[in-house]
């Protein structure tokens, strides 16, 4: 019977081991919201820097070869942000108003806002550069994601037309813990 809970219990480990992959946990302080701590790929290079007035903090990941994609965390209060009204329920109109002057460039031509999250608290829309030059990446992203008071905004800029890019990045976000 032990043999038995042993070997369950190593099967368990080495599945959970092997679909979290080469991730990282990292964390990082915030002046305005405490420690911040995330899990991202140990390859993704991270450079930090802060917001001198709004102590906005700007975590940047980038990818193990130049020029796959550029993602880009912000993490601070809503207070600090000057978005005190933003909930909820108003994330999809946000990121449409955010997103607005960049949609007459793209291939869809309008914002369309898609809620992830296994509870549905991040919203994010998708672009793709209808003419983009030499060198440029084709997929714009950006998304917000609210904890309490705490917003958590980012951009990805890429090539990923198979979301598989997009898909780390969205998990990234919605894996983002606060502590005080």
């Amino acid at each position: 019977m032990r043999i038995t809970i042993a070997l369950v219990f190593c099967s368990i480990f080495l599945v959970a081991a092997h679909a979290t992959g080469n991730d990282e946990t990292r964390s990082f302080k915030n002046e305005n919201v405490g420690k911040v701590t995330l899990v991202a790929p140990s390859d993704w290079k991270p450079i930090e820097r802060h917001h001198i007035n709004f102590g906005t903090t700007f975590y940047r990941l980038l990818p193990p070869q130049k020029g796959l994609f550029d993602f880009e965390i912000l993490v601070n209060d809503l207070a600090h942000m000057r978005m005190e009204a933003l909930v909820d329920k108003d994330l999809e109109i946000y990121l449409q108003s955010n997103m607005a002057r960049a949609a007459p460039q793209s291939i869809e031509d309008k914002v369309s806002a898609i809620r992830f999250g296994a509870k549905r608290d991040g919203v994010y829309a998708r672009l793709t550069d209808k003419a983009p030059k030499p060198g440029e990446f084709v997929l714009f992203t950006q998304g917000v994601r609210l904890q309490g008071s705490k917003v958590v905004l980012f951009t990805l800029y890429s090539n990923d037309t198979d979301g598989a890019v997009l898909q780390k990045a969205l998990q990234i976000v919605e894996n983002v813990q606060f502590e005080q």
